[in-house]
C-alpha cells in the first residue's frame, strides 16, 4: 500500500465528518506522510495501521473531544451524534452492522405489508359472515322475534366494523406506500452520498 493509497481509504472513512473537522485530520496525516518523507512511506504505515482502525481512533478522539466540549447547543448535540455513528461504522463490525440495519428495514416492510394484507383479510371475512347472519337473521323472523333482531343487529355490526376495517386498511396502505417510497429515496440518497 503506498501513501497515496492509505490517504485515500482514510478519506473514504473520514469525508462525512464535519468540514472543519474532517480538513484537520486530512492535512494532519499529509502532514505527517511529508515529514517522514518518501523513503520511509512503508514504515510510517505499518506505524499507523490499518486506515479503518485508524480512522476509528480518530472518530473515537473526536467524539470524547466533542462531548466534552462545554457549548451545549442543538448544533453541538447533532455533531456528537452523528460523529458517534461514523465511529460505529467506521469501526471492524461496520459491514454486519449494515447487514443488520438492511434485515432490519425489510423486516419492518415485510411485516408492515402483513399486517395490511390481514387487516383487508379480516374485513373481507367480516363482510362475508355479517352479510351471512344478516341474511340468517331475516329468515328466523318467522320464529322468533328477538333471534331475528339479534341476527340482524349482529350483521350490521360485522358489515360495520368490516368497513371501518377496510377504510383503516386503504389509510395505513397509503401511509405505508409513502414511507418506504421515502425511505428508499432516503436509502438511495445516502447510498451516492450527497
Amino acid at each position: 500500500m503506498t501513501r497515496n493509497d492509505y490517504l485515500k481509504k482514510l478519506d473514504k472513512y473520514l469525508k462525512k465528518l464535519p468540514q472543519k473537522d474532517y480538513e484537520e485530520a486530512m492535512e494532519y496525516f499529509t502532514e505527517y506522510f511529508d515529514e517522514a518523507g518518501s523513503e520511509n512511506e512503508e514504515q510510517v504505515i505499518q506505524e499507523l495501521g490499518d486506515p479503518g482502525e485508524t480512522a476509528n481512533e480518530i472518530l473515537s478522539n473526536l467524539l470524547k473531544e466533542k462531548a466534552n466540549h462545554t457549548n451545549s447547543s442543538p448544533k453541538n448535540y447533532a455533531a456528537i451524534v452523528w460523529i458517534a455513528i461514523l465511529a460505529v461504522f467506521a469501526s471492524p463490525i461496520a459491514l454486519p452492522l449494515a447487514f443488520a440495519f438492511i434485515g432490519f428495514l425489510l423486516t419492518f416492510l415485510i411485516m408492515g405489508a402483513a399486517f395490511i394484507f390481514i387487516l383487508f383479510t379480516f374485513a373481507l371475512t367480516g363482510l362475508i359472515t355479517g352479510v351471512a347472519i344478516f341474511i340468517d337473521g331475516i329468515r328466523y323472523l318467522s320464529v322468533t322475534a328477538a333471534g331475528s333482531s339479534m341476527g340482524v343487529g349482529l350483521g350490521l355490526l360485522c358489515v360495520g366494523l368490516a368497513l371501518l376495517a377496510i377504510l383503516a386498511g386503504s389509510e395505513l396502505s397509503k401511509w405505508f406506500s409513502r414511507g418506504t417510497v421515502r425511505l428508499v429515496r432516503w436509502t438511495i440518497k445516502k447510498g451516492r452520498g450527497q
